[in-house]
Formats: structure tokens, C-alpha cells, sequence
């Protein structure tokens, strides 16, 4: 009976050890040493991220896993974009960074990751073809930018009409009198 309880002991004693390892290896990370752990972690939010972002153009895509070059791509992006951070951030300062953020409705957090992300695609062409943002769409990049007083506007100059066209002249006005409506 001694034999079993003993075996018993040593047995869960050996299970739970490499918990206790990893996490006292995982709180004496040095200040600029990002654990892998946390790499990881944060590349599968990305990745997840960036998949339901795709998804919302084409909701058909939902719960559709992505063929492999597909896949590759998007997590091409994504350590584009934890590059960015872990260069703006030391492991410590990201950490007290997130611990600021609300925990049931997140908000600095999903910020600093679309801000990355906008700034991967728009440097680096990352989702190329996944995902094509014109002018407009990167206007929301200022949406997420930090410093505004450093944007600098575009001048958007109207079209110049360089002669008559072909197609005959259209009224300015919208008749008000009773006419017929065309319903689809």
C-alpha cells in the first residue's frame, strides 16, 4: 500500500513540475526578451484577427479554413505586425500596456494591432490581394495614428473638364412634377 501511494506521489509529483518550471522561467524574462510563449500567443490572435477581418468582406468565407499559401501569407503579415510592436515595445512596458485595457471590451489593444496592421500592408504590401485598401480605406489609418499634428493632408483638386462631352447635357434640377416612379 506504501508501494502505490508513493508511486502515486512521484507519479502527479512529475506531471506538475514542468508547470512549476515554466512558470517561474516564464516571470524572471529579462526586460527587452519577449518569451516564445507569448510570440505565440499573440501571432494566433493576429492570425484569428486578420481571418475574421477577411471574413467580413466575404462572410461566405466564414469558418472556412484557408488553403495553405493563404494561410502563410496572413501569418506573414502577422509577424510583420508583432515585429512592429516588439520594436515599439519592450516585453515589460507591452505588458503593463495591455494590463491598462479594459478586460470585457478591450480597446487599446485591438487599436495598437489595426494601426500595425494598416502600416505592414500600406510598407509592405502584406495580404497582397487578400485585402486592397484604396485612399479611402487608408484614411483610417489616421483613425489609429498617435500624432496627428505630423499627418499631412492631400490636396484633393476637383476634375477639370477639358471640353464638352458627347453624351447630351443632363438637367440640374430634379423635376417636381408627377412623374412616373421607376421601382426595382
Amino acid at each position: 500500500m506504501k508501494k502505490i501511494l508513493m508511486m502515486f506521489i512521484i507519479v502527479f509529483s512529475f506531471l506538475f513540475l514542468p508547470f512549476i518550471w515554466a512558470q517561474s522561467d516564464f516571470d524572471k524574462v529579462s526586460n527587452d526578451e519577449w518569451p516564445s510563449q507569448v510570440i505565440y500567443d499573440t501571432t494566433n490572435v493576429c492570425y484569428n484577427g486578420t481571418l475574421r477581418w477577411i471574413a467580413l468582406g466575404n462572410p461566405n468565407l466564414m469558418n472556412t479554413p484557408p488553403p495553405y499559401h493563404i494561410s502563410r501569407v496572413m501569418m506573414v503579415h502577422c509577424f510583420c505586425v508583432i515585429d512592429k510592436i516588439r520594436t515599439q515595445y519592450k516585453y515589460k512596458a507591452y505588458v503593463d500596456f495591455i494590463s491598462k485595457d479594459n478586460k470585457n471590451a478591450p480597446e487599446l489593444i485591438p487599436k495598437l494591432f489595426m494601426k500595425k496592421s494598416l502600416e505592414c500592408i500600406k510598407e509592405y504590401g502584406t495580404l497582397a490581394g487578400l485585402i486592397i485598401l484604396d485612399n479611402e480605406a487608408l484614411k483610417g489609418l489616421d483613425e489609429f495614428a498617435e500624432d496627428n499634428e505630423t499627418r499631412i493632408e492631400e490636396k484633393v483638386e476637383p476634375p477639370v473638364n477639358s471640353g464638352k462631352s458627347d453624351s447630351p447635357e443632363q438637367p440640374e434640377e430634379v423635376p417636381t412634377e408627377d412623374s412616373p416612379i421607376i421601382s426595382f
